[in-house]
């Protein structure tokens, strides 16, 4: 790459840090520039990266899809950035009638029944691991906050958890199951007798470190596999789906579940309605209704 769009990047990074993004978020979006600026070069080796026009941003475009295949949900995340670049570093207006997002199917997701998610946890034998999955299931939480979760974040007296890094920034209970709490008890008491309230509550292998979201997708792929559910298109994910959907088929009103869960909008909880209408949950067809014998 070239020395002054190497500053370019740099400068990205440095207004992304200063916004005081995911480092998750910034790597992600640092990378889809690089990939942006390494095919300009390559298509355009005596050109400035600061000249660039509309017709070549769409010709990425449409390099990312014909060429690199990537999903239209994923190249609007490619877009997203590039605007970011084009009005925080190139300090040009940026115009979305252009460059505009592309159309995406939205499938729904694969979502284990409870006695699939049961399978799943009793598989595992590890007790760290047990009550990782566990309270994944029964609290519902993202990945990311189990992971940065502080011994002293578990409430034995009120039965709940405190999540203070939420995905949107928002301080809020989650509420695990009794069993989970007995797991997550049982595993400081036997493997991390010495927990202070300030350490992580799943330290990782490095000192000082929490444990990783990949070690956790890792422990999750195994445990589908050794409950022979392998081929059911599980994903970690599907923890926190399955706690959304299973509370809505208990009866649940989508209002608590949009808490429990963290949404910031109603429009994220919805589709367990949808998934709870495939499971025969709360629609009953008017044909069926009294009056229609």
């Amino acid at each position: 790459m070239k020395p002054e769009n190497e500053a370019l990047v740099s400068k990205q990074q440095e207004i992304f840090s200063f916004r005081d993004l995911e480092d998750s978020t910034i790597s992600a979006y640092v990378s889809y520039l690089v990939q942006f600026i390494e095919w300009f070069e390559a298509e355009f080796p005596d050109k400035s990266v600061r000249d660039v026009t509309w017709p070549e941003i769409r010709s990425y475009v449409d390099y990312l899809r014909t060429v690199r295949k990537i999903g239209n949900r994923t190249i609007n995340a490619h877009i997203a950035q590039l605007h970011h670049f084009w009005r925080y570093v190139l300090k040009r207006d940026w115009d979305k009638y252009e460059v505009p997002y592309l159309r995406y199917d939205t499938s729904l997701p694969n979502v284990p029944t409870r006695t699939e998610m049961d399978a799943i946890i009793d598989s595992i034998s590890n007790v760290k691991h047990k009550a990782e999955m566990a309270l994944l299931y029964s609290s519902g939480i993202r990945v990311g906050e189990l992971c940065r979760l502080k011994c002293g974040d578990v409430r034995r007296s009120t039965g709940s958890v405190f999540i203070s890094k939420a995905k949107n920034r928002h301080e809020r209970y989650a509420v695990p199951s009794r069993k989970a709490l007995e797991m997550l008890i049982a595993y400081i008491r036997t493997a991390y007798p010495d927990a202070r309230p300030e350490d992580w509550l799943f330290p990782g292998q490095k000192k000082g470190s929490h444990i990783s979201d990949q070690s956790v997708r890792n422990v999750f792929n195994n445990a589908v596999a050794k409950a022979n559910l392998a081929d059911r298109g599980f994903v970690l994910h599907s923890c926190r789906h399955a706690f959304g959907l299973h509370l809505y088929e208990a009866g649940v009103d989508v209002m608590t579940i949009k808490e429990a869960l963290g949404h910031k909008s109603l429009a994220s909880t919805e589709v367990y309605l949808t998934l709870g209408i495939g499971n025969g949950r709360s629609v009953k067809s008017p044909y069926d209704l009294p009056g229609n014998d």
